[in-house]
């Protein structure tokens, strides 16, 4: 039987310490709140996942992300809520370029530039004729009416520009690594009126991507990406928060169970059998936590789980996605001895097997020398059910296919690792999301349906799923939500799920301070923000 943790009556419980769940708690803390944060694993962050044992410059270690890369976004106003809380930290960004040093392995096609190296710079590519109308393409997707024209799946959409288009078979090959290579979904699943709605395009055509850094951090200013939610929960803390998470190796503070009871209560209760009471409750897990089918929605939220979550749940879904790096003794990418220092070395393999792989340390020319691969989709699914040493090798195959043409390409010639009982062991890093038991995937997508009479839309799908009018006083919040709560604000990136955390604290004060816990005043306040 669950036992009372605490005669506490918390205002808030706050369920995941990822980004928006440390966020909410902080501000809702601060605001004079009583609130608990409740953690099923055994550190803060989430998705945002810094490893700090898997190479080392000078003998200190140097923080590999295993979740998170990259800020996607540029400072500017649009974004200041996020930037703020950057910089209120100490954190500066350091810009990447993303394509000035891309590499493009193209798909044979003797028809077209028959003279050319099978891997060209992709600034030399995307300048030919043949791949002119690629950027006509994503500016048609951003310019979709999702209202006046009916849905499609992005591979239908593809096949019908490449055909109206005229594209080459590598202009089509591209177009479509472009979609699926992005978005945690099959081509033939993801919908086009998603990827408007969620602003995808957008995010694909920023020219950088900015990487955080701290003056004080050793080496390189590199501090880990985690190093901000863990500076929120330290925020957290020390406003009177409370943070009950896990011990290593324990899941004893997953939570099983969020009822709501008839005087208005939400009561949690933890795998360890602890229960706690609060005047509302906020979710932050990931969709693939959610999902009714592979996740475990029902089994946590019983009736909260309404029929309108429940179909939204069909349409907002959980991309597997892996996170692989591969350490290598040197520089087998471009080397133009730190010239391109403010460049991602990213290398696209359309028709590949493990298509998209970008430098971990661009800036640091002397090293540590590490590639990542990000790995979605049927990149994903080509190593899901392979041991270590069998995705070691099929990885570093599909960048033999690239690198290795030129020089004598064995995993002891060109990566780094060590001999043991002289068998040869490289060192690699493989962040298996779909895998992680409070993730249950890596991303979230709106997925394509079938128009049906009554039928819930994929574009109003994130906002289905956010309402917390038919679970009063339990709110919803996380990466999932992201565009929902600021429709500036894309999911799949941290300053998405960050200012979900920021929007459902705002709404928990108002619910709690202004509607005074009721929710017919609560609703106007809503229809007001959200729905206009």
């Amino acid at each position: 039987m669950p036992t009372s943790a605490s005669d506490t009556l918390y205002d808030c419980i706050v369920l995941g310490a990822g980004i928006s769940g440390v966020t909410a708690a902080r501000n809702l803390q601060q605001a004079g709140c009583s609130v608990l944060l409740l953690e099923g694993s055994d550190r803060i962050g989430g998705r945002m996942k810094s490893v700090r044992d898997f190479v080392k410059k000078d003998g200190k270690p140097v923080p590999v992300e295993g979740g998170a890369e990259y800020i996607h976004i540029a400072e500017q106003d649009r974004y200041l809520e996020f930037w703020r809380e950057i910089r209120k930290h100490g954190f500066t960004a350091s810009p990447l370029h993303k394509c000035g040093m891309g590499i493009l392995k193209i798909p044979r096609n003797r028809m077209y530039f028959s003279p050319w190296a099978r891997t060209k710079m992709l600034a030399e590519v995307i300048v030919q004729p043949e791949f002119w109308d690629l950027p006509k393409a994503l500016e048609a997707i951003q310019e979709f009416d999702a209202e006046a024209n009916p849905d499609m799946t992005a591979k239908t959409f593809a096949e019908d520009y490449a055909a109206r288009n005229g594209l080459s078979r590598r202009g089509l090959a591209l177009l479509t690594y472009t979609l699926s290579a992005h978005t945690p979904g099959a081509l033939d699943v993801i919908s086009i009126a998603g990827l408007k709605t969620d602003a995808i395009v957008d995010q694909l055509m920023e020219r950088k991507e900015l990487r955080m850094e701290h003056d004080g951090a050793k080496p390189f200013g590199l501090c880990g990406f985690d190093t901000l939610p863990a500076r929120i929960a330290e925020e957290f803390r020390a406003a009177g928060g409370v943070i009950e998470k896990s011990r290593a190796g324990s899941t004893a503070r997953k939570v099983t169970k969020v009822e709501r009871r008839n005087d208005g209560r939400i009561v949690v209760t933890t795998q360890g059998g602890q229960s706690y009471a609060g005047r509302s409750a906020l979710c932050t897990f990931s969709v693939g936590m959610l999902n009714p089918d592979s996740g475990e929605g029902d089994a946590i939220f019983g009736p909260l789980l309404t029929p309108l979550k429940r179909e939204a749940l069909s349409l907002v879904r959980m991309g597997a996605i892996t996170k692989f790096s591969l350490e290598f003794k040197q520089r087998v990418w471009v080397d133009d001895g730190g010239e391109s220092s403010g460049h991602m070395t990213v290398l696209s393999n359309p028709l590949g097997k493990a298509r998209t792989f970008f430098s971990s340390f661009p800036k640091e020319h002397l090293g540590p020398h590490v590639l990542t691969g990000l790995l979605m989709n049927q990149d994903h699914d080509q190593i899901a059910a392979m041991s270590d040493e069998e995705a070691v090798a099929h990885v570093f195959a599909a960048l033999g296919k690239v690198y290795g043409r030129a020089r004598r390409w064995t995993q002891k010639t060109v990566l780094a690792g060590e001999t043991v009982g002289g068998k040869f062991r490289p060192n690699y890093l493989r962040q298996d999301w779909s895998k992680d038991p409070f993730a249950k995937g890596g991303n979230s997508y709106l997925a394509f349906a079938h128009p049906r009479p009554g039928g819930m839309l994929a574009k109003d799908a994130r906002e289905a799923l956010k309402d917390p009018r038919e679970t009063l006083p339990l709110f919803w919040a996380g990466e999932g939500v992201a565009s929902a709560y600021d429709r500036k604000y894309q999911p799949l990136a941290v300053h998405g799920a960050y200012i979900s955390g920021v929007r459902a604290a705002d709404d928990i004060l108002h619910y709690l301070n202004n509607a005074g816990g009721d929710s017919a005043q609560f609703d106007g306040y809503y229809k007001q923000r959200y729905l206009r």
